[in-house]
Formats: structure tokens, sequence, C-alpha cells
């Protein structure tokens, strides 16, 4: 049986699916500079736009930068193309 090989994102080294909605999946990553463990949220931009959810996924990304509560994840960063949104990397 073969190993799938993860796949880079920024610094994060992504491997497999910890979850999955109707929205999204999030992936188990690896930050490599740090070796932190973080899940990473991967939206389709396809999905994005044809739900019409930019303001709601900016409107998350609004309050997760401010929410501090050891049960809700903590959001690192934003990864996005140039275009619109892509990964969320949050504390797991």
């Amino acid at each position: 049986m073969m190993r799938k090989v993860a796949r880079k994102v920024g610094k994060y080294e992504v491997g497999r699916t910890i979850g999955e909605g109707t929205f999204a999946k999030v992936k188990f990553a690896r930050n490599m500079e740090t070796g932190e463990s973080v899940a990473i949220k991967v939206m389709a931009k396809s999905t994005i736009l044809k739900n019409k959810m930019v303001d709601q996924i900016k409107r998350e990304i609004s309050i997760m930068k401010i929410v501090r509560h050891p049960y809700i994840v903590r959001l690192h960063e934003v990864l996005f193309p140039l275009s619109l949104f892509g990964d969320l990397a949050m504390n797991l």
C-alpha cells in the first residue's frame, strides 16, 4: 500500500482530512518551520462564489482574529489566492 505524499501550502505540509462539512474540509497540517500541528480549513473558491459567501467568510475571519477561548481554535493566518480566499490555518 502506497502512502499519499503530503501537499505543501505556504509554510505548511498538509496531510489527511480530519473533518468535512458542506462548504469546507479541515486538513491536518504541520508548520514546517516550527513543527507545530495545525488544522487548515480548505474552502473551494467556486463554492464560495456560487453560494455568495464572500461576506460571510470575511466576517468569520474578523471574528476568529479576536476570539481567545480555550475551547475555540485560534486563527494563525489566512492564506488565499489574490482573487479570493483559500485556506484558514488554525491551531489544533
